[in-house]
């Protein structure tokens, strides 16, 4: 079947198929339109008993001459609607179909997972659940509320929270001397919904033991250009390397601001405000100074930038300023900024890298500050990973590390705009 012929008049090559009865009459001729995987096939009324009600499953049978032979498997009274599961994914003139894209997705994750393989990489799980999440501000947690124990000697209504990203948990790993592991699983961020964002959605992360940064970066290129072969087909793909940018620069360039990576909340507000970028930061001009924050006023300047990004391709954007450092390490050669780099396309961030920081010292510092953030912005209060500051201390080696969204990867690859078409279920489908 051709997913781009005209479906209702292509043939069904020799072999036994399964429909269901979506409809009667095409163009006014009677007869039956039976969707078949994600497509619709016409059968006139040349015998009307073999007419079946709408939603009934039957089965037809081609020969090697072209007979077909029409049998009722199962007949239901519920008729096929817009809103119930028999359309859901495969609803008549959407193309590509939902079905065809979460086809495309199984293929996608059976090619990221060859493609690792295949450069020696170790795929592993860590739990979706944990004690103590990422304190990082930006983030709003999702948290998991225990009933009470019966058996007095485990903890009493425990709680825990779903993770935002595996990062912890495989960093401790490192420690304990794997060297190359990438894992795909579910993160989860509460409050993000839209077009490109979603509460829960698939991440690819992958670390590599002694490496840089641009090892990891050259593994994103290398996976895509992989992937845009055996997943898409369609999407064009060079051997040219992708460019690399730098925030100062483009803040300089697209705004007019001066980056130092070390101005503090007040300072950067004030440069926006200067350089013609006030209507950007108005409302933050209000703001209590106290309250103001790094973050807040970086990312309403970013949002000026960010949509331009890539729209001729991939680009990376590299050399972040440390409030952003997250945890990455910090740039010896460019100080006030941290070894952090994303990939950009069509002005959508698609993955997250660092040369790691492997100071205990200056993670417990960041965490800290982190936490004061949190209180700041009225986010909710979390307990510090112990666990994983032990393990730094007991010595993590230099590394890399790499996220990425393959939700967002495949709405690239399949040119699909948004999120929910390529999940199995969205948020409001649950």
């Amino acid at each position: 079947m051709n997913q781009d012929e005209d479906t209702t008049i292509q043939k069904l090559t020799p072999g036994t198929w399964h429909g269901r009865v979506i409809r009667h009459e095409h163009n006014e001729v009677p007869g039956q339109i039976i969707l078949i995987e994600d497509r619709e096939y016409f059968f006139p009324e040349n015998n009307p008993s073999i007419f079946f009600r709408e939603g009934s499953w039957v089965q037809i049978i081609v020969d090697d001459q072209g007979n077909q032979e029409l049998k009722l498997i199962q007949e239901t009274s519920i008729s096929p609607t817009s809103s119930g599961d028999i359309l859901r994914w495969r609803r008549p003139g959407q193309n590509p179909s939902r079905m065809h894209l979460l086809k495309k997705r199984h293929q996608l994750f059976l090619e990221t997972r060859k493609w690792f393989d295949q450069q020696g990489f170790i795929e592993t799980e860590t739990p979706l659940m944990v004690q103590a999440p990422s304190p990082e501000a930006q983030f709003s947690l999702m948290q998991v509320h225990g009933e009470t124990r019966e058996n007095e000697n485990l903890p009493q209504k425990p709680e825990a929270f779903l993770i935002t990203s595996p990062e912890y948990q495989m960093k401790r790993m490192l420690v304990g001397g794997f060297e190359k592991i990438f894992q795909i699983c579910r993160c989860f961020r509460n409050g993000e919904i839209g077009p490109l964002h979603h509460p829960e959605f698939t991440m690819l992360e992958w670390y590599r033991a002694h490496g840089s940064l641009r090892d990891v970066m050259n593994d994103v290129t290398q996976l895509c250009r992989y992937l845009s072969t055996k997943v898409s087909g369609t999407l064009p793909m060079t051997d040219q390397s992708w460019p690399i940018l730098r925030v100062r620069d483009l803040f300089q360039d697209k705004l007019g601001i001066r980056l130092t990576g070390r101005e503090s909340p007040q300072e950067l507000l004030a440069q926006a405000q200067d350089s013609g970028m006030s209507t950007a930061v108005e409302d933050l001009t209000e703001s209590n100074p106290d309250e103001l924050t790094y973050e807040s006023v970086f990312f309403r300047l970013w949002d000026q930038v960010e949509p331009e990004l890539g729209k001729e391709g991939p680009v990376w954007v590299w050399e972040w300023p440390l409030p952003l450092a997250s945890l990455a390490r910090p740039l010896p050669d460019s100080p006030g900024f941290a070894d952090r780099a994303e990939c950009y396309v069509n002005g959508i961030e698609l993955a997250n890298g660092f040369g790691e920081l492997t100071d205990p010292e200056e993670q417990l510092r960041r965490f800290q500050s982190d936490l004061e953030l949190r209180e700041k912005t009225s986010r909710q209060n979390v307990p510090l990973d112990h666990k994983f500051l032990q393990s730094l201390k007991e010595g993590m080696p230099h590394s890399a590390g790499m996220a990425l969204g393959l939700d967002r990867l495949l709405l690239w690859l399949t040119g699909t705009k948004n999120i929910s078409q390529v999940l199995t279920f969205s948020w409001e489908e649950i």
